[in-house]
């Protein structure tokens, strides 16, 4: 039987293990379909990778749910 507690279980023990971590800010507008969220990440340089895979992965999440999503990654050299 799937256990989604489970599997959570081990992927925080996974990143525990590899010393990641961090915290998140998540602030929803619903009528709005607005989502916004502030990620900061332990070990810092891990930031934006994990920003980038994590707009990937919702990128995905969206089209299996029917919904088109177009992904913009800011170019944070010029500014």
């Amino acid at each position: 039987m799937f256990n989604f507690e489970e599997q959570m279980k081990q992927v925080k023990q996974q990143a525990a293990q590899a010393g990641f971590s961090g915290t998140a800010i998540v602030d929803v507008h619903p009528k709005q379909g607005i989502v916004r969220i502030k990620v900061n990440t332990n070990p810092p340089e891990s930031l934006v990778p994990f920003m980038t895979n994590y707009a990937r992965m919702l990128s995905v999440f969206l089209s299996g749910m029917n919904i088109e999503a177009r992904v913009h990654f800011a170019d944070e050299e010029k500014r």
